[in-house]
């Protein structure tokens, strides 16, 4: 990302972020199989993309026996949320549906570049009829360390200005009026979290 930096990335450790690449990969995947088939053949399909998974760890210094275990995680996560209801609402087809899509924007007079986990129209809350509001999702892969509604509260206010950022830079892309939902997902707590801009 060039110019200012409008927030702070949260880093894991590189466990955590391995982890969490491996997920958006087995999510974007599960978007992709999901646009041509039904959920129990795109499960299944997604069996075969671990080699790869496999080999993108790898590639990323991580060890063999710490890929395989990685992959494993990954993979348990991904199949968790393609059964969970917010989970198989955010990997399905949509209208405008993109999954790890590059965005570039002026904002505040500086070119701000980004990477959006998820994002398509929808209706105006999750599984409802439509196609009104943009919806960004972001996926998080961390889990509830205290209580739930503590640990979510938090998260939000940790990754709300990286949501502002990417709805800003969709405002200028679609319009200062278009009507924007965010969302974070947490597949590990199989929780969805979300409000509008």
């Amino acid at each position: 990302m060039s110019g200012a930096q409008l927030y702070e990335r949260h880093e894991g450790g590189v466990l955590s972020r391995a982890l969490g690449s491996a997920v958006h990969s087995l999510f974007e995947e599960l978007a992709r199989l999901r646009t041509a088939q039904e959920w129990p053949v795109a499960r299944a399909a997604l069996h075969e993309f671990q080699p790869r998974l496999m080999a993108h760890l790898r590639s990323a210094g991580v060890e063999p026996p710490e890929a395989a275990k990685i992959a494993g995680q990954a993979l348990e996560i991904a199949i968790k949320a393609s059964h969970d209801a917010d989970g198989q609402w955010i990997l399905s087809p949509h209208n405008d549906a993109a999954s790890e899509v590059r965005w570039a924007g002026v904002i505040g007079g500086s070119l701000h570049e980004v990477r959006v986990d998820r994002v398509f129209r929808a209706g105006t809350t999750p599984l409802a009829e439509g196609d009104q509001y943009w919806w960004i999702i972001d996926y998080k892969t961390a889990h509830e360390g205290g209580s739930r509604a503590e640990t979510i509260l938090k998260l939000r206010a940790l990754f709300t200005p990286q949501l502002e950022l990417y709805a800003k830079v969709l405002r200028n892309l679609h319009g200062k009026g278009a009507a924007i939902r965010a969302g974070l997902y947490y597949p590990r707590m199989l929780a969805f979290d979300w409000w509008e801009f």
